[in-house]
């Protein structure tokens, strides 16, 4: 039985093996690939390749970390888990099982599509899932961002200090009509198109418009970069009825990373953390596997323990 099985090749993923590794735990890393939604580059037709700082880049050094430990890489697809005596089987594509005594469990999150015809053409071509990552690409443009809720307001918000202009385009009126909605959408260069729906992604080799329709009208709104920021769906599919989730569909976990399950814990964009950003994923997922270290050695610290 192992002691820690990582699930997951994204940055927590990747994290969290790497420090299991450097506590000489008898670590299993189960992932198909590696990078996660890192390996995907947003393409602007104004910014060359050196301009960007991505996110693979950053999580470079935990991949070479791991490239000699094959022994301790599984290739593939995690098909199952299941609790049994002593910590956790999982059953991975083709059938084999592995027992461990602790999981981590980071298999990302995904951005909603909208599912209207042009996006999956200009994703990553002028269109995206994440302004927070490339919002400083954005100076004196005309961006657009898709969404009405908290994270297309964050987006905004973001936008906004930096491009000339920022229209946002809302089907429903979501949380636009609360207080930080309202004082997020009041800068003089956020225009708003409320009750309006996309209905086509346009573009030649990248976005350059989207078309809406509104009150039966349809418009077509010329644009730099779109952003759809409607809200992240983990990848939960193989936890469903083992651990608990909060309102929004994530894992619930606590400022250790632990789930309603003794021995599993989660981390990253999966998770309740709101680690949205590769240096927030690494840090959590080095936190989960210490955290995972502690319960194998028998430390168990509540969570409410207080400072010395």
């Amino acid at each position: 039985m192992h002691e820690v099985i990582i699930i997951g090749g994204g940055p927590a993923g990747l994290a969290a093996a790497a420090y299991a590794v450097r506590k000489r735990m008898d670590a299993l890393f189960i992932s198909k690939g590696l990078g996660g939604r890192t390996n995907r580059q947003l393409t602007l037709p104004w910014v060359e390749d050196y301009q960007v700082i991505v996110g693979e880049e950053t999580i470079q050094r935990f991949r070479t970390q791991l490239d000699y430990l094959n022994f301790m890489r599984v290739r593939t697809l995690v098909t199952g888990i299941s609790q049994i005596e002593g910590g956790f089987r999982v059953t991975v594509a083709g059938g084999k099982t592995y027992d461990t005594q602790t999981i981590i469990f980071a298999t990302g999150a995904a951005g909603e599509p909208l599912g209207v015809p042009g996006e999956s053409d200009y994703e990553m071509k002028g269109l995206c899932y994440s302004a927070m990552t490339y919002a400083p690409l954005m100076v004196d443009r005309n961006v657009t961002v898709i969404g009405e809720e908290v994270m297309a307001l964050r987006a905004v918000a973001e936008l906004s200090r930096i491009a000339t202009q920022v229209t946002l385009i809302a089907r429903t009126d979501g949380d636009l009509d609360t207080q930080v909605g309202r004082r997020v959408l009041a800068a003089d260069n956020v225009v708003v198109k409320r009750h309006a729906h996309v209905v086509e992604i346009k573009g030649d080799d990248y976005a350059r418009a989207v078309e809406i329709e509104c009150e039966g009208q349809r418009e077509e709104l010329t644009t730099d970069a779109i952003f759809v920021e409607r809200r992240l769906v983990p990848n939960t599919q193989l936890v469903k009825g083992l651990v608990d989730f909060d309102e929004c569909g994530f894992i619930k976990i606590d400022a250790r990373n632990r789930t309603s399950v003794p021995g599993f814990f989660a981390a990253g964009d999966v998770s309740s953390s709101s680690a949205f950003q590769v240096l927030m994923g690494l840090g959590d997922g080095e936190k989960a596997a210490l955290s995972a270290y502690d319960y194998v050695i028998g430390i168990d610290v509540p969570e409410d323990t207080p400072c010395d």
